[in-house]
């Protein structure tokens, strides 16, 4: 069965799908996407491959085991990294996130989302180049 949703997005780049397994040069509200996911019994974004994608917030992502981001654009930090990343104080379990796991983000952009999970996961993000 497809769960379809509505979202804002560039004119022929509104994925139709919440369910898909792939999504490739797509705009995608990060929390519209979850909340079909979560209407059809799936608690977290599992397995799936973003390419080439713009992914919106306004949401905090809490990203969980065998996530891969690849030529990824985490988004506007204002001049620090730093504010993109939330210490949770329980890195498995954070209320009001969406978690994700077992996701590939190949050459995507993230924009206006926060992002928090495991210390090596921030700790990478940290590390990254200020913009």
């Amino acid at each position: 069965m497809t769960q379809s949703f509505q979202q804002g997005g560039r004119p022929g780049r509104i994925p139709t799908d919440a369910l898909a397994k792939v999504f490739e040069n797509l705009d995608l509200s990060l929390y519209d996407l979850y909340r079909a996911n979560f209407a059809a019994g799936q608690r977290t974004l599992s397995g799936r491959t973003f390419r080439n994608c713009r992914i919106e917030g306004p949401a905090v992502m809490l990203v969980l085991d065998n996530c891969n981001f690849d030529a990824t654009n985490f988004g506007p930090n204002g001049g620090d990294v730093r504010n993109l990343v939330l210490r949770p104080a329980s890195p498995t379990s954070v209320i009001g996130t969406i978690p994700v796991e077992d996701c590939q983000f190949i050459n995507c952009e993230f924009f206006g989302l926060g992002f928090t999970g495991p210390a090596q996961f921030l700790d990478q993000l940290l590390a990254l180049e200020t913009r």
